[in-house]
């Protein structure tokens, strides 16, 4: 994994981290799985409403843009005034959100486009 790739998914488990403890969720559970075509954010947290899981779907399932990674996040989000869930949208190619029993599950696919050479 490159260098870029690291400080992206980093990126992307500090505002993941920071949107649920601030929506009152205390115990949430974030796995990242690093496959040679995408990684894969797994967040699992106590049952969350149906309102947040929509507010979820709304600001993450959106278009991956590439200048975003290039030029920087942190400009992007202070020019434009999105929030920054909206802008881990534009980090991930697909969101997923699934509830089972007492658990909802949360999937973020990011597809590889960096790749250390070998």
């Amino acid at each position: 994994m490159s260098n870029q790739e690291i400080r992206i998914v980093t990126k992307i488990v500090n505002e993941l981290t920071h949107f649920f403890l601030l929506h009152g969720h205390k115990k949430i559970k974030i796995e990242t799985y690093h496959e040679d075509e995408a990684t894969l954010f797994v967040i699992t947290v106590e049952k969350m409403s149906t309102t947040l899981a929509a507010t979820i779907k709304k600001k993450v399932d959106r278009e991956r843009w590439l200048e975003i990674e290039t030029y920087g996040w942190e400009l992007i989000g202070d020019i434009d005034s999105k929030s920054e869930l909206e802008i881990v949208g534009h980090l991930i190619d697909e969101v997923h959100i699934k509830h089972d029993g007492a658990k909802s599950v949360v999937t973020l696919v990011r597809k590889n486009r960096y790749r250390k050479k070998k």
